[in-house]
């Protein structure tokens, strides 16, 4: 899951707390994932792609990794 996607809030330590612990409410989260993955479309996208060819990324593999495998579905 990409991590912007993630509300957070910061407060100062409670009694017991350290600075730097986190708690992540893993119920809410799962939900908000459903919520996203119901505004999804399922792959194959336009043309067999898995994955967009525009998409920036800091490291681009081979295009033959963006496409579904026919076997795969």
């Amino acid at each position: 899951m990409h991590t912007w996607h993630q509300r957070v809030r910061i407060e100062k330590p409670k009694e017991g707390e350290k600075y730097g612990d986190i708690f992540v409410d893993t119920n809410k989260s799962h939900e908000i994932y459903k919520e996203w993955l119901a505004m999804t479309r399922p792959a194959p996208g336009p043309n067999g792609e898995r994955r967009p060819l525009w998409f920036n990324r800091a490291f681009k593999p081979d295009e033959s990794v963006y496409y579904v495998d026919k076997e795969e579905k």
